[in-house]
């Protein structure tokens, strides 16, 4: 990308900023702009980040939340749902968005399935809420950081990495369904690199062996970094 582009890039994520926030001709300095925070959920597939999430949300009144929802070009999982869950859609529409710079962050699984960040639906996000995001697996760590990064720098994140055991993992990818194949590969994945505590250094760690143990502790990571100090 070269320097007009770039400049380009971020006259257009400000102007929407600017439309989604009802700004209107007021200047916006995004050195003091007051974002939401973006809290990252990473994990194994079947680890959990998705059930301690969704239930935190259920349950929480305190806060703005929004959940970040990916474009994927896996097919729907028994119980998933539209727009929810994610935006389905074919490969052919998955690189169509790609290549029009539609992502700030994208990678490819093991499984040859897709996963697409939308740089606008971020913007929408955070011009109302704080947002939950799943990360997917701790590789893409780096990746995702600097993609959320490259559409406004100030934008405070979160990093959390979930799990529990192995076979509790493998019990739940085998109960949730969806295709043989796809279910088989998942399963050997985890077992091939399964390991109790990640790599990669996250803000917070949560063992989610215990559902309600997992919900009270991301509900204490928000109450951490939402409260503001006492004066």
């Amino acid at each position: 990308m070269n320097e007009n582009e770039k400049r380009l890039q971020h006259q257009r994520r400000m102007y929407l900023l600017k439309l989604m926030t009802s700004a209107g001709g007021e200047d916006i300095d995004l050195d003091t702009y007051n974002f939401h925070r973006v809290y990252v959920i990473f994990g194994f597939t079947g680890s959990g980040k998705d059930a301690v999430t969704e239930e935190f949300m259920k349950r929480n009144k305190k806060f703005p939340f929004a959940k970040f929802v990916r474009t994927l070009t896996r097919a729907k999982r028994p119980g998933e749902n539209e727009i929810f869950s994610a935006y389905f859609v074919e490969k052919e529409l998955f690189n169509h968005l790609k290549e029009r710079g539609r992502f700030f962050y994208h990678y490819e699984k093991y499984d040859g399935n897709e996963f697409g960040y939308d740089t606008s639906h971020l913007i929408f996000l955070l011009s109302n809420s704080n947002i939950i995001m799943v990360g997917g697996g701790e590789q893409n760590l780096p990746g995702l950081l600097k993609g959320i990064k490259s559409v406004f720098p100030s934008i405070p994140i979160t990093t959390v990495f979930v799990n529990r055991p192995k076979k509790d993992i493998q019990d739940s990818i085998r109960k949730r369904g969806g295709d043989p194949a796809q279910i088989e590969k998942r399963i050997q994945y985890v077992e091939e690199n399964w390991r109790d505590r990640p790599l990669d250094n996250f803000d917070y760690f949560i063992w989610a062996e215990n559902l309600e143990e997992g919900i009270a502790e991301f509900t204490r990571i928000v109450e951490e970094t939402l409260t503001p100090p006492s004066a």
